[in-house]
């Protein structure tokens, strides 16, 4: 073969072999991404929304014993964390593989039976969007759907914690919690009033001593939305700082300073000569399975909202929400959280607790988590706000 020869056979394969790769660099250029999945809920109706970067090729169906929504989406790669996906009280878990070699398989694992609807698709501003729509007539939902249809504010319960004979921990420098506390709450009721479509109930607006069962009467009597109870912790090492949020659990702690907190805090009744064991009347009738309702699930959807908001502004103890037996948590029907502001112990910390800006530091953060909550997570869409 001569040297022109070779050459003209050199070109014709390398033309050759480009025209066989193009095909496969077109089919990468392709490929579709995951990006956000959200949730929305309206009446009975829930919806997941879908954002990926292209037009999906998907299909959806459901799988029975145990109850379960599958997601095909063909071509496509994950880049989404499921597991911060707020569940709405419907599904369980969320879990996803790559099914097929290309087909990103999501597996929603239902709470129970839960129609499902329709899916469509379509272009939103930034992405893509497969919408579906499952109907959940079962699952109990939160107090809210059950009432009259009227127009109506979100009703918050604010719990300063502490108060009068009980003033709850004290910093080195002589910082009462029950006063940072009822200034923290005081701003926060400031801002959620200023917020179309919220109302505020606080458990007390002055130093005054509130027992424990009496503040979840409060909330019960005020038919509240959610109830957010609002301390600054203490602890013997005085290096432990950062802000953290607890929920209820029937099953022990998730720490041993969750543990020893809620017995700090449950005994505040004994300050005011009233012993929680002797009393069967409040505290015995809410003393329920709360997995039953939904309302733990809906607490919990509530804490992680808020420590995500605080994590943003202050250094968190605990990125994860933590639980304790809490008895002015204890409600059958209103998600229910403990924000833990600030260690009052850490001298640093008891400092900037005394400042107003610290203060409406916090008041902000925890308006920003309970609004976003609200506005995402009550299905009433006759409120005020809708």
């Amino acid at each position: 073969m001569t040297s022109s020869t070779r050459r003209t056979f050199i070109r014709r394969f390398l033309l050759a072999s480009c025209a066989t790769l193009l095909p496969v660099s077109g089919f990468a250029e392709q490929g579709n991404t995951l990006e956000e999945i959200a949730t929305y809920r309206k009446g009975s109706n829930a919806h997941l929304t879908l954002k990926l970067t292209h037009s999906p090729h998907y299909k959806v169906f459901t799988l029975k014993n145990p109850e379960r929504l599958v997601v095909d989406l063909q071509q496509t790669k994950n880049a989404y964390a499921v597991k911060s996906l707020h569940k709405l009280g419907l599904f369980k878990d969320v879990r996803w593989a790559i099914h097929h070699g290309n087909t990103l398989r999501l597996v929603f694992d239902l709470e129970k039976h839960i129609a499902f609807n329709s899916t469509s698709a379509r272009r939103g501003a930034r992405h893509n969007e497969l919408i579906i729509t499952l109907t959940d007539s079962v699952v109990v939902q939160h107090k809210v759907a059950t009432r009259q249809p009227e127009k109506r504010d979100i009703i918050v319960v604010v719990d300063p914690g502490h108060g009068g004979k009980d003033p709850g921990a004290t910093g080195k420098h002589g910082t009462h919690e029950k006063d940072v506390v009822l200034a923290i709450g005081r701003m926060l009721r400031e801002k959620l009033n200023r917020t179309q479509g919220f109302k505020v109930i606080m458990t007390r607006d002055k130093d005054v001593f509130i027992p424990l069962r009496d503040r979840v009467n409060i909330a019960h009597k005020h038919k509240a939305d959610i109830f957010v109870s609002v301390h600054a912790d203490a602890c013997e090492d005085r290096s432990v700082r950062g802000s953290s949020v607890y929920i209820l659990s029937n099953k022990g702690a998730t720490s041993v300073m969750a543990r020893r907190l809620a017995h700090r805090e449950n005994n505040s009744d004994l300050i005011g000569g009233v012993s929680l064991n002797t009393k069967d009347n409040m505290l015995a009738k809410v003393l329920l399975d709360l997995s039953q309702t939904g309302t733990l699930q809906a607490s919990t959807d509530l804490a992680n909202t808020v420590i995500s908001n605080l994590a943003k502004t202050e250094k968190v103890l605990h990125k994860r929400v933590e639980r304790a037996a809490f008895a002015v948590l204890k409600s059958p029907d209103i998600p229910s959280a403990l924000v833990e502001t600030a260690f009052i112990s850490n001298p640093h910390e008891e400092k900037k607790l005394r400042t107003k800006a610290f203060q409406n530091k916090i008041a902000s953060a925890l308006h920003e988590g309970i609004t976003h909550y609200c506005l995402h997570n009550i299905p009433e869409r006759n409120l005020i706000v809708g």
